[in-house]
C-alpha cells in the first residue's frame, strides 16, 4: 500500500531541495531488543513509482512486518522513497528511509529517520517513553555526526505510520466516511491530525493509459501552528491506495510493480530552480537596492497568504480576501528608524545562539574559519556586515550540486548555494556572540529569459531592537525590497525541517504583483 504520510516526506523533501537535499542505500530496521530475538510471524510489500510530467523520476518501497517479541506483538513499518530530479541544470539525488515500530492498534512505541542530503547524512531516532508522555528524539547531523537530544510531549494513544495506514485500511474507508488519528509526521517530527474523507468513486487514470475505478479520498494533516496540508489518495476496495497526488508541482505517486519501480528514471525538462520562478508585475527595473519601501500583492491559489507568510523582521502582511495579501517590504539597516506600521520584533531564543546538528557553532572548522575573520577595531555592525562579505568570499564554489549541508561541512568543503551561505553565516554569527537564524522565501532574479521570484535562504541576526537581513550570496551589506519572507528557523533539533512547510505550500502557488 502507497502510505499517506508518506507524502508530507516528499512534500519536505521538494522544500529542502528547492533550497538543497539528496539519496540513500537499505534502511535498518528498528531494533526492539538485543536480549531476545523477534519472530517474524508476516511480512507484506509493495513498490511505487514516482511521476512528474507523464516520466517516472524515483520510486517508493513500504514494507509491513508483523512480528512477536517477548510475548508482544508488534507492526514494523519501513518505508524508503528516492528520486531523482534536476535542479538548476544539475542532477539531485535524494531520498527518506523510516522505520516505525508500533503496536497493532497503531500506538507508536519507537522510529528512526534517514535523509541523505548528497552525503550529508540526517538522523533521528525516537523512543516513546514507558509511560506514554514523552517522545525522546535524539538527532545526528553533518560530518561530525554530533548528537543532539529533545522531546516532545506525547500520549499512550498517539501513533506514526502504522496509525496512519489504519485509518485507509482498518476496516476499508468506504464513500461518506470519515476518520481521524494522531499520529507522528516523519522527518518533521512532529505531531499532527491526520483525517481522511471517503469521497465518490471515479474513473481513474493509471500509469500505462488503462482506467480503473477507484474510491476518491481526502486527506488532510493538521499541525499545530501551520496551514493545513490537503490531498488527494484513491483507494481500492480493501482500502490500498492506488494513487495519490502531492499539492507541490503536481507530483503523483502510482502503485506499480517492483521491476518497473526499480527501472531506470526518465529525464524530465522540469528544473526545481528554474521553472518554480514566480513571474511578477510592474516590479521596477532600476535603483532596486535604493528604494526604501515596496509593496506586493500576493495570492495563493489554495491557501491564505496572510496565514503563511511571516509579518515580521521587515515585512507586514494584511489579509485582503482569503486567498490574497498585501505585502509591505522595507529596506532594514542598523541605523534606519524602524516603520511604526512593521509589527513588533520577536525576540530571539536561546535556540538563536546555541550549536545544533546543522548549525555546529563549536566545531573545529567554523571555529577556525573565525578565527580567520579581521575584526580588529570593528564595532558590532562592522562585524556582522564583515561575516557577511566574509562568508560570501569564503564559499568559493557557488553550485547547486550540493543538497542541503550543515555549517561544518560548509566550513569544510567551501561550496554550495544560498542554504549553504546561510547555514555558515547564522553558525559564525553566533559563535561570534550574535543571535542568528534562517530565513526562508524568494528573492527577485533576473537570468534573462527567466525573470522574478526564486526561492532562496538568507540569514537574520539580531541587532539591538531588531532582525537584521543579511544574504552571504550576494555579501552586499543587507537586503533590499525584493526579498520576500515566507517563514523563518532556528534550525534546532529534530524539528528542524519543518521550517520548510510552509514554502512547500506556496510553490506552484503563489501569485505577485507590484501594487500600484
Amino acid at each position: 500500500m502507497l502510505r499517506p504520510n508518506q507524502r508530507i516526506a516528499w512534500m519536505i523533501s521538494f522544500g529542502l531541495i528547492w533550497f538543497g537535499c539528496a539519496g540513500c542505500p537499505a534502511p535498518k530496521p528498528a531494533e526492539t531488543s538485543r536480549q531476545n530475538p523477534e519472530k517474524i510471524k508476516s511480512s507484506q510489500e509493495s513498490w511505487g513509482a514516482i511521476v512528474l510530467q507523464g516520466e517516472k523520476i524515483g520510486h517508493t518501497m513500504e514494507k509491513i512486518e508483523r512480528l512477536t517479541h517477548d510475548q508482544t506483538d508488534y507492526v514494523r513499518t519501513t518505508t524508503v522513497e528516492q528520486m531523482q530530479i534536476q535542479r538548476a541544470g544539475q542532477p539531485l539525488k535524494m531520498a527518506i528511509e523510516n522505520v516505525f515500530l508500533s503496536l497493532p492498534d497503531g500506538s507508536l512505541k519507537q522510529f528512526s529517520t534517514k535523509v541523505d542530503q548528497a552525503g550529508s547524512v540526517t538522523r533521528f531516532t525516537g523512543q516513546v517513553a514507558r509511560d506514554g508522555k514523552t517522545l525522546s528524539i535524539s538527532t545526528q547531523g553533518g560530518s561530525s555526526q554530533g548528537v543532539a537530544n529533545d522531546s516532545i510531549p506525547w500520549q499512550p494513544g498517539y501513533g506514526g505510520l502504522h496509525a496512519v495506514y489504519r485509518l485507509f485500511q482498518e476496516p476499508p474507508i468506504e464513500a461518506g466516511q470519515k476518520r481521524s488519528a494522531m499520529a507522528l509526521v516523519p522527518t518533521m517530527n512532529r505531531m499532527a491530525k491526520h483525517s481522511i474523507q471517503g469521497q465518490e468513486k471515479e474513473a481513474v487514470s493509471m500509469l500505462d493509459g488503462s482506467m480503473v475505478t477507484l474510491l476518491k479520498t481526502k486527506y488532510l494533516t493538521e499541525i499545530e501552528g501551520q496551514p493545513p496540508l490537503e490531498s488527494t489518495a484513491w483507494v481500492d476496495e480493501v482500502g490500498e491506495i492506488v494513487k495519490m497526488t502531492s499539492p507541490v508541482q503536481n507530483f503523483e505517486i502510482y502503485r506499480c510493480s517492483k521491476e518497473f519501480a526499480l527501472s531506470p528514471n526518465k529525464a524530465v525538462s522540469f528544473d526545481l530552480a528554474l521553472d518554480t520562478i514566480v513571474p511578477v508585475d510592474r516590479m521596477p527595473q532600476r535603483n532596486r537596492d535604493e528604494l526604501e519601501e515596496l509593496t506586493y500583492e500576493v495570492k495563493l491559489k489554495s491557501g491564505d497568504p496572510a496565514k503563511i507568510f511571516a509579518s515580521s523582521s521587515n515585512q507586514k502582511v494584511t489579509a485582503i480576501d482569503a486567498n490574497t495579501a498585501k505585502l509591505r517590504v522595507w529596506r532594514i539597516r542598523p541605523d534606519t528608524k524602524l516603520p511604526a506600521e512593521l509589527p513588533e520584533n520577536d525576540k530571539p531564543t536561546d535556540a538563536d545562539l546555541a550549536s545544533s546538528p546543522l548549525v555546529q557553532v563549536e566545531d573545529p572548522a567554523v571555529q577556525e574559519l573565525l578565527r580567520k575573520a579581521k575584526f580588529s577595531g570593528a564595532n558590532a555592525t562592522q562585524q556582522v556586515m564583515l561575516l557577511e562579505k566574509f562568508v560570501h568570499d569564503t564559499i568559493e564554489e557557488k553550485n547547486f550540486s550540493q543538497g542541503f549541508l550543515s555549517a561544518a561541512e560548509v566550513a569544510q568543503g567551501k561550496t554550495g548555494d544560498c542554504t549553504e551561505h546561510a547555514v555558515l553565516l547564522m553558525a559564525l554569527l553566533r559563535a561570534k556572540g550574535f543571535p542568528a537564524r534562517g530565513a526562508l522565501g524568494l528573492v527577485y532574479v533576473d537570468y534573462g529569459e527567466k525573470k522574478g521570484f526564486a526561492y532562496h535562504m538568507w540569514t537574520e541576526v539580531w541587532m539591538g531592537d531588531r532582525w537584521l537581513p543579511l544574504d552571504a550570496t550576494r555579501g552586499k551589506g543587507g537586503i533590499g525590497v525584493d526579498y520576500i519572507k515566507v517563514t523563518q528557523t532556528d534550525l534546532s533539533g529534530s524539528g528542524a525541517f519543518a521550517a520548510f512547510l510552509p514554502v512547500t505550500q506556496v510553490i506552484g502557488q503563489l501569485e505577485i504583483e507590484v501594487a500600484e
